[in-house]
């Protein structure tokens, strides 16, 4: 239990608990049950999208069936590999099984996004390949769902108190006014605040400065870009009336990149509990690998598409014939050379 405030903002001090009981018969982490509520408003949204583009909405279930659980182990792994890293010491002799427990052992707290959203993804184009559709006409229907999960789910960082940044006097401060320290997770957390509050020669006790809520900032972000992606389908399918064929597969999947990538690679550097590779931040990295791959992707889809438009040009097919007449030539080569050393 602690008292938060947004003192630039006017909001608090009020008290929240990192659990709630249910009935009195057991108690929920905050954490868990809103990951679990954006998991649930998802697979909703998909609900109704994939029936919008006429697929069946059993398929919806087929991919959450392997995806939600897919997706938690690759955060949680992405997780482990890195803080391994980062702290060896809390892994040295633990053997190849404590490993895999550690994997799955997502109540012990740490999971990373980019795991999850990389491993799920992974899984939507393996399952849709095995569909035989078009893993970017999936993968455009699921990024506003994962984008809407991740945005709900970052106040369960909230309800943990983690996922702040460093200190500062700005008007979206969050300040801890009072801390009951007796549970472990409160020690803890209470040790990283003062750390990043003390970090910058501030008195933690001031209401003046408080900490980055970074989770706030990545979740509206979100938010945002849900917003825009709705608005955008919207404008094109109703207003415009734009048809199946002309639209822009796996659009919504480069702007997510794009979105996402260039949000992460500057709220990472504000935070205090980063993972690193090195001396560099693990998420920086793969928020400007993400955003280079979202431009490229986006232009070579928007160019594709104006190609084949305006002059039947597909380059996506002419690609794919250059590369198969180019093994074609091979083989046929390497046959002959066969022949010869043969004869």
């Amino acid at each position: 239990m602690f008292t938060v405030s947004f003192p630039g903002l006017n909001i608090g001090p009020f008290v929240i608990n990192d659990s709630f009981s249910v009935f009195g018969w057991f108690d929920l982490r905050f954490y868990s049950t809103i990951i679990a509520l954006g998991m649930v408003l998802a697979v909703l949204y998909a609900f109704w999208r994939f029936k919008e583009n006429g697929l069946k909405l059993d398929t919806v279930l087929d991919y959450a069936v392997w995806l939600i659980p897919i997706g938690i182990v690759g955060a949680r792994l992405y997780y482990v590999i890195f803080d391994m890293m980062k702290n060896p010491d809390n892994y040295l002799g633990e053997g190849f099984w404590k490993f895999c427990y550690n994997v799955i052992a997502v109540w012990e707290g740490g999971l990373a996004i980019y795991g999850g959203v990389i491993l799920g993804g992974l899984t939507i184009m393996v399952i849709a390949l095995i569909k035989k559709t078009n893993p970017l006409k999936i993968i455009d229907i699921a990024v506003p769902s994962v984008m809407f999960a991740q945005c709900i789910g970052r106040w369960g960082n909230f309800f943990n108190f983690e996922a702040f940044g460093e200190a500062t006097t700005g008007i979206f401060r969050m300040c801890m006014v009072d801390y009951d320290k007796e549970s472990a997770f409160a020690r803890f957390s209470h040790r990283e605040y003062v750390s990043a509050i003390t970090a910058g020669g501030f008195d933690p006790t001031s209401t003046d400065v408080g900490v980055h809520p970074t989770f706030l900032y990545e979740s509206l972000w979100n938010l945002l870009g849900v917003i825009i992606m709705i608005v955008t389908l919207i404008i094109t399918t109703k207003i415009l009336k734009v048809s199946k064929e002309r639209r822009i597969e796996g659009f919504f999947f480069s702007f997510y990149m794009i979105w996402y990538g260039s949000a992460r690679m500057i709220i990472e550097t504000l935070r205090t509990d980063s993972l690193y590779l090195g001396p560099f931040r693990v998420s920086v990295l793969v928020a400007i690998i993400t955003l280079v791959i979202g431009v490229l992707l986006m232009a070579f889809l928007v160019t594709r598409n104006i190609l084949q438009r305006k002059k039947n040009i597909d380059i996506w097919t002419m690609f794919k014939s250059f590369i198969k007449k180019k093994f074609s030539k091979k083989n046929s080569q390497e046959v002959k050379e066969e022949n010869g050393t043969n004869n």
